[in-house]
């Protein structure tokens, strides 16, 4: 057995631990003195209370703490793996997202080339179709249509 010599609220109090247990057992008194400082301009008159406030400090963020990851420290390995699992996933969905977005990128600057080229192409042509009476049009090309299909089938029983 050992012993450790813990100073909290300005007062020293020994401790007995198990051997090779002093370094953990300074560290917990520590906790409890910083709580204890926290109580500053809070304290009872009386030391017994003043450390039972620091401990219900402490039970309160051990409760928090608990409350934020389970009462089983086993299952927060558990959960860490299952959290480093979804993050993964989440940035393969991401890049996946990041890849077809550059996709969609790449085929609106594609139609937007396009479309520029067949306004600088039709600049200064009157549209086809600019009357508000269009079966006129129509019908000449189809009589062109006639015509062209009359003279190729003219080459074809020629040859």
């Amino acid at each position: 057995m050992s012993q450790v010599t813990l100073r909290i609220g300005g007062r020293s109090y020994a401790v007995a631990c198990s051997d090779g247990q002093e370094a953990h057992l300074a560290r917990l008194g520590a906790m409890v003195e910083e709580k204890f400082r926290q109580m500053e301009g809070n304290l009872a008159p009386q030391d017994a209370q003043n450390l039972l406030f620091a401990a219900i400090l402490l039970a309160d963020e051990l409760h928090d703490t608990r409350a934020a990851v389970g009462d089983d420290p086993g299952q927060l390995g558990d959960r860490l793996a299952e959290l480093e699992s979804e993050a993964a996933a989440a940035r393969g969905a991401k890049h996946e997202i990041s890849l077809e977005l550059d996709a969609v990128r790449a085929e609106r600057d594609a139609l937007a080339n396009d479309l520029a080229n067949i306004k600088s192409a039709a600049g200064g042509q009157e549209p086809l179709f600019a009357g508000a009476d269009v079966a006129p049009q129509l019908e000449q090309l189809a009589g062109l249509i006639e015509k062209c299909a009359d003279a190729l089938e003219g080459k074809l029983a020629a040859s």
